[in-house]
C-alpha cells in the first residue's frame, strides 16, 4: 500500500464482486494513510455503490463516516494548491461518489458542437453547413469519457490523493478506454480538414487560432493526457477481479490479454468467492471445481500475483461491515488459508438437479426472447438451455450471443463463429457468436470504397484531399461511440426478416450493454437520418450508393424498433441471483424496460441450491429463496427458479436437464412447462 499510484481500477466480468472489492480496497488505502484523501468512484451506471454502502450517493464526493445518525457530509472542493495543506488538519479519509455523466455532457456540448460546426469547411461536394451537421452527430456516448476525464482531473488537481474506480463490465470498460483513441482520430480528422482548407488561403492560414479551435485542441489534449496516464505503471494500477468458474475464467483471460494489448498495467488478479476447506462433500466438491481455474489464473503471468478472497455466507453490506471485510482482506491471511493443494480437483460425480415442485411456465410465444441481466448471473446457460428445449419442441431455433465477451461456445461445448452453425446433436438448433469488430471493419471497408468511387478525379493524397472525402473515408470515426453495437441490431433484424427460425433466443451482453442496445436504435436513427439527408442532396454527384446504404440502415432500425415494441415479437427474461445486491439491480432493469414499454416476461433467479442435510448448504438455499421472494414481491412479476447443479451446465444433455428442472417460485394456474 506504499506505492505512489493514484488511479486504481477494479474491473472484470459482471457479477464477480468488483464493487465490493473496490470499496474494501479504498477503505484499506484510507486506513493505511489517515491523512490522505481517498475517493471511491463508481463508473458503472447501475448504481451498485449506493446499494453496497446503504448510502445514497450523488455526483458530488460525499465523506463516508461511521454510523452516527448524522447525514453524510458533502466535500467542498479545495482550491488548487490548498488541498495538500488541508490534510494536516484531519481532512483525510474516504469519500465516495456515483458519476452522473449526463450532467457533465450538457455544458460541454454547449461549446463542443458549435466548435465542430465552425471547424467545418467546404468540400468538393458538401457545404460547410452539411459537414457541420455530420460533425455534430458524433456526440452521443461522450458522457462516459467526460466522466472518466472528470475523475482523473480531480486526482490531478490535488483535491484527492488516491482514486479507486469501480468499473462497468468487461466490454463496456474496454470501449471506454478505446473512446479516447477514437476521439483523437475524429478530432484529428476535423483538424486535418480545416488545415487543408486553410493551406489554400495563403496568409490567412497564419492567423491566430479561434476560440473554438483552441477549445477542440484543449479537449484533444485532455484525451491524450488520459491515454498516457492509463498506460503509466507508476500512476495507474488495474486490479483484475475474477471468479473460479469456467465462463468468468475464459473472459478474465481474454480481458487480461486485451488490457495488455492496450498497455494498461495489471497489478494483480483477485479471485473472489473461493470456498474454504470445511463442510460436507458437496461443499468440498464446490471447492474442487474451483481448483483448475485458480491454477490457470496463476499461470497467466508469474509477475502478476493471484490473491484469493473467501466466499462469505452473508455478503458485507453497509460501511461498518465493509470495514471488517477490508481489514480481513488486508491481513493477507485469507489467501494463504485458501491455497489449493496439488491433489485438489473437481469431484468425479456431479449431483443431478432435484425434480421441480411446481412446473415452470412455458417460454413466451414470441419470436425474439432476450435473456438479460447483470453479468455473472448465468444468462448464457439459461439462454442456451431455453434454446435446446425449444428446438426439441418447436423446430428451428437461432441462439445468438450479442455479448462481445462470448460464452456460448463454452456452454454448448461447440466451436461457434460469426456464421450460423448447426449445433452437433440437434436437428434444428443453430448458434452464432457475433463478431462485432469484424462486422464493423467490413462496414468501414465498404464505405471507404464507395467514398473513393464518388470522388473519382479528386486528389487522394497530400494537402489537396477534399475535406468531405476525408470524412467519408473515415465515416465510422465520426460515428457516435458504441455504434459498433449496431451489428447486433442489424443481425437480429436480418434473422427476423428471413423467417428461417421460429424462435430467436438472444444471449445479451451484461446489463449496461443490454440497455445500450435498446437505446442504440434512437442514437443510430439520428446519425443515419442526418447522413441520409445530406447524402441525398448529392446523389447525382456520385454519393447515391452511400445514401442507399443509409436508407437501408434506417429501414433496419425501424424494423428493430417495431419488433421491440410488439409483445408478439419480443419479450425479455431478466436473469438474476438470489442475492440482495443482484435483486436491487434487477429491480432497476425491470423498471427501465417497463418505462420503454418493453414486455418483461418474467424474472429467472438462477443457481438456487438444492435441499441439503448440511447446515451451511441449507442456510445458503434459504437465503437465496428468501431473496427470490423479495424480488417477486417488489417487482410484481412471476419468478422462475433455476437450480444450482454440481457444476455449471455444459453440453446438450446437461442443458436439457437444467431447463426441465426450472420451477415457479409461487404456485400459478396449471401450466405445462416448455
Amino acid at each position: 500500500m506504499s506505492d505512489a499510484r493514484v488511479l486504481h481500477f477494479f474491473g472484470g466480468k459482471g457479477g464477480v464482486g468488483k464493487t465490493t472489492l473496490a470499496a474494501a480496497y479504498a477503505l484499506r488505502l484510507a486506513d493505511d494513510a489517515p491523512k490522505e484523501k481517498v475517493l471511491l468512484v463508481s463508473l458503472d451506471p447501475v448504481g451498485s455503490l449506493t446499494d453496497l454502502l446503504n448510502k445514497k450517493l450523488s455526483a458530488k464526493p460525499t465523506k463516508l463516516e461511521a454510523e452516527t445518525g448524522e447525514a453524510p457530509k458533502e466535500s467542498k472542493p479545495e482550491p488548487k494548491g490548498k488541498a495538500k495543506a488541508a490534510k494536516g488538519k484531519g481532512e483525510g479519509g474516504l469519500w465516495a461518489m456515483e458519476l452522473e455523466p449526463a450532467a457533465l455532457l450538457k455544458p460541454f456540448l454547449a461549446k463542443y458542437q458549435p466548435a465542430l460546426q465552425k471547424a467545418a469547411v467546404k468540400g468538393t461536394h458538401l457545404s460547410e453547413e452539411d459537414l457541420g451537421k455530420l460533425y455534430s452527430q458524433a456526440t452521443p456516448g461522450l458522457e462516459e469519457l467526460l466522466g472518466l476525464l472528470h475523475v482523473v482531473e480531480l486526482a490531478e488537481s490535488g483535491e484527492f490523493d488516491r482514486v479507486v474506480l469501480d468499473t462497468a463490465p468487461t466490454s463496456h470498460t474496454l470501449r471506454l478506454f478505446d473512446m479516447a483513441v477514437g476521439l483523437r482520430k475524429f478530432l484529428g480528422l476535423v483538424k486535418a480538414g480545416a488545415e487543408r482548407a486553410a493551406s489554400g488561403k495563403g496568409k490567412k492560414a497564419a492567423a491566430a487560432p479561434s476560440e473554438e479551435q483552441l477549445f477542440l485542441e484543449e479537449f484533444s489534449g485532455r484525451a491524450e493526457k488520459l491515454l498516457a496516464q492509463l498506460k503509466d505503471p507508476a500512476r495507474t494500477a488495474f486490479h483484475l477481479v475474477a471468479l473460479a468458474e469456467p465462463v468468468p475464467e475464459a473472459q478474465t483471460r481474454m480481458y487480461f490479454a486485451q488490457l495488455r494489448e492496450r498497455g494498461i498495467p495489471v497489478v494483480e488478479v483477485v479471485v473472489n468467492q473461493v470456498e474454504d476447506k470445511e463442510g460436507c462433500p458437496a461443499c468440498l466438491g464446490r471447492r474442487g471445481l474451483q481448483a483448475p481455474h485458480v491454477r490457470k489464473y496463476q499461470a497467466l503471468d508469474k509477475n502478476v500475483p493471484v490473491h484469493l478472497v473467501g466466499k462469505r455466507e452473508v455478503a458485507p453490506r453497509g460501511l461498518e461491515a465493509m470495514k471488517v471485510f477490508a481489514q480481513e482482506w488486508a491481513s493477507g491471511k485469507e489467501t494463504k488459508a485458501l491455497e489449493f493443494a496439488a491433489a485438489e480437483g473437481p469431484p468425479a460425480l456431479v449431483r443431478a438437479p432435484s425434480m421441480p415442485p411446481i412446473a415452470a411456465p412455458p417460454l413466451p410465444p414470441t419470436r425474439l426472447i432476450f435473456f438479460v441481466g447483470q453479468g455473472g448471473v448465468g444468462k448464457s446457460s439459461c439462454a442456451a438451455a431455453a434454446a435446446v428445449t425449444l428446438t426439441e419442441k418447436e423446430g428451428p431455433v437461432l441462439l445468438i450471443s450479442t455479448d462481445p465477451a462470448h460464452s456460448l461456445s463454452d456452454v454448448l461445448q461447440s466451436r461457434l463463429t460469426d456464421v450460423e452453425t448447426q449445433v452437433k446433436g440437434t436437428k434444428g438448433l443453430y448458434a452464432r457468436e457475433l463478431d462485432m469488430a469484424g462486422w464493423f471493419s467490413n462496414l468501414r471497408k465498404r464505405w471507404k470504397e464507395k467514398a473513393e468511387k464518388a470522388f473519382e478525379g479528386a486528389p487522394k493524397t497530400g494537402n489537396e484531399v477534399p475535406t468531405d472525402l476525408l470524412l467519408f473515408r473515415n465515416l465510422l470515426d465520426a460515428a457516435p461511440p458504441g455504434i459498433d453495437e449496431l451489428a447486433a441490431m442489424s443481425c437480429l433484424t436480418d434473422a427476423l426478416v428471413q423467417e428461417r427460425f421460429k424462435r430467436i433466443v438472444v444471449d445479451g451482453a451484461p446489463m449496461v450493454s443490454s440497455m445500450r442496445v435498446v437505446e442504440l436504435a434512437e442514437t443510430a436513427k439520428g446519425w443515419f437520418t442526418a447522413l441520409h439527408g445530406v447524402l441525398s442532396k448529392y446523389k447525382s454527384k456520385g454519393l447515391g450508393e452511400l445514401a442507399d446504404d443509409m436508407a437501408a440502415f434506417l429501414k433496419h432500425i425501424a424494423r428493430f424498433e417495431a419488433a421491440l415494441a410488439s409483445p408478439n415479437e419480443s419479450r425479455f427474461v431478466v436473469v438474476t441471483r438470489g442475492e440482495e445486491l443482484a435483486g436491487a439491480r434487477s429491480e432497476r432493469l425491470v423498471e427501465y424496460l417497463k418505462e420503454r414499454k418493453l414486455q418483461v416476461e418474467r424474472v429467472l433467479v438462477n443457481r438456487v441450491g438444492p435441499k441439503a442435510d448440511c447446515a451451511r448448504c441449507e442456510n445458503r438455499r434459504k437465503n437465496e429463496l428468501n431473496a427470490a421472494k423479495v424480488i417477486e414481491k417488489k417487482i410484481g412479476l412471476p419468478v422462475t427458479v433455476a437450480p444450482a447443479l454440481g457444476r455449471h451446465p455444459a453440453g446438450l444433455r446437461e442443458l436439457k436437464a437444467f431447463r426441465t428442472a426450472w420451477y415457479a417460485l409461487s404456485a400459478t394456474a396449471k401450466t405445462k412447462a416448455a
